[in-house]
């Protein structure tokens, strides 16, 4: 990287930004970016479900401005963007984390080292109330990197977490033409209730 971690954290600021799907669909991407000393950009790219599981993903990158404005518009082709105050990412995150946590979820593993880019951001100046969870529960939506027998696990323990009835949740399975989401019942009959009885609760995050 070419700098240690103290640098960056005191680097200034570069860039903040949020994509406008994160609380639309549950899901999207928020960013942090910081000036080098050498002039290269850091930033901290964090893929947030707002709806479930917190932070998904998390990457940190070293570029050229040049480079690093392409990344912007690979990051955020399809989808409105808008840039924020640095202490709106880090209430989001915060935010994210802290509600996931509470399901039993813990953010993914790479958050430890993007988290750098954060530094010593607080959420002091930031007023805005983001609102986790979809119409008052926990939403789970299986992502293409979630396999069946993932999705069925993070199932079970929400269900063991929040009770059967206490989320909702819309999961791809392997037949490209069905998928089962959340009706009048918390599982339709492609996932049965004993089978999920009989998954050990997932604590950690997926």
């Amino acid at each position: 990287m070419g700098c240690t971690r103290g640098e960056l954290e005191r680097s200034p600021i570069h860039a903040a930004y949020v994509q406008n799907s994160i609380f639309s669909q549950g899901i999207g991407q928020a960013l942090l970016a910081r000036t080098l000393p050498d002039g290269r950009i850091a930033a901290g790219v964090f893929l947030v479900d707002a709806y479930c599981l917190g932070i998904k993903d998390a990457l940190l990158t070293v570029q050229s401005p040049f480079k690093f404005e392409e990344t912007i518009e690979r990051l955020f082709t399809g989808g409105e963007y808008e840039s924020v105050a640095p202490a709106y990412v880090r209430k989001l995150l915060d935010g994210a984390i802290a509600y996931a946590r509470d399901l039993g979820f813990e953010p993914h593993p790479d958050f430890h080292d993007t988290s750098v880019v954060l530094g010593d951001i607080t959420t002091t100046e930031c007023d805005t109330e983001f609102t986790f969870g979809h119409e008052g529960k926990p939403f789970y939506i299986s992502g293409p990197y979630h396999s069946e027998a993932t999705a069925r696990r993070i199932m079970a323990h929400l269900a063991n977490r929040c009770g059967p009835d206490g989320f909702h949740y819309l999961v791809g399975i392997s037949d490209p033409d069905a998928a089962y989401s959340s009706g009048p019942d918390p599982f339709v009959t492609t996932v049965d209730d004993e089978e999920l009885a009989e998954e050990e609760p997932e604590s950690e995050g997926p």
